[in-house]
This record gives structure tokens, C-alpha cells and sequence, in this order.
């Protein structure tokens, strides 16, 4: 059974995916859905942060939770309402702040935890930029 960190970057490699859908949809989801996974982006570097300082990731989980209803509402329509509720509900349940910091404290592999939580940032950063560029390469 996979950890917090691990559906964390699950939902952010299932995301990527996506990419096209979300490039292709009208300026207005586009801009929102970049937004939204600019700030997911930044609070999954904010929690992997916390978590290697041996801190109780408040805020970032705090954040990361909202975020998941956000993404459940905008994802509803190009992806539609089975796979926005699994991404939802996933990121939803791997944001406990007291769940993901004895996974990482516990853990033998926080290199692997890490990283995951890394890679995790980096595709959600990488798909709003993709929107970002469909927005400038095309005319709304």
C-alpha cells in the first residue's frame, strides 16, 4: 500500500497526463488550472521542506488540503467526475500533516520519500508551465 509522499506524486504524475486536456480547454479553466497547480506545486516543496527540518508540516498540508477540493472541482469537467473525485480524494487523504510526518519520520527511506515528494513538485510545476505556454501560443 502506497504512503502519503507516493500518493502525492501519484496524483501529480496522473495529472501530467493530462496535459493535453487541460491545454485544449477554454482560457478561463487553463488559467485556473495552472494556478491551481502552481500553488499545489509550491506547497509540496514547502512540505517536503518541513519534513526534512523535522517539522509538523502545518501549513503546507493545511494548504494542500483546500487544494484538493479546488482540484476536484476543476478537474470535473475535462477529466470528469470519477477520475476528479479519485484525484481529489487521493491528495485529500495524503495530506494529513501528522500522517505524513510519521511516515517520513519512521521511515528508513526518506531519500525515497524525498524524492517522490520532489518529483511530485516538479511535474505539477511542469504542467501548469505547459498551460502557461499553450495560453501564450495560442489565441483565446
Amino acid at each position: 500500500m502506497a504512503g502519503a509522499a507516493e500518493t502525492l506524486s501519484f496524483v501529480s504524475r496522473r495529472l501530467i497526463q493530462f496535459e493535453k486536456k487541460f491545454a485544449n480547454a477554454d482560457l478561463e479553466l487553463r488559467k485556473k488550472s495552472a494556478k491551481l497547480f502552481l500553488q499545489i506545486g509550491s506547497s509540496l516543496s514547502l512540505l517536503l521542506s518541513e519534513l526534512e527540518r523535522d517539522h509538523l508540516p502545518h501549513e503546507p498540508a493545511r494548504e494542500l488540503i483546500l487544494y484538493s477540493t479546488l482540484l476536484e472541482e476543476l478537474t470535473n469537467e475535462p477529466l470528469g467526475a470519477e477520475e476528479a473525485s479519485r484525484l481529489g480524494n487521493a491528495m485529500r487523504n495524503a495530506s494529513d500533516k501528522e500522517k505524513l510526518y510519521l511516515e517520513y519520520r519512521a521511515s528508513n527511506q526518506k531519500k525515497h520519500l524525498s524524492e517522490e515528494l520532489e518529483k511530485a513538485s516538479i511535474l505539477i510545476r511542469a504542467l501548469a508551465n505547459g498551460i502557461y505556454m499553450e495560453m501564450d501560443s495560442r489565441p483565446s
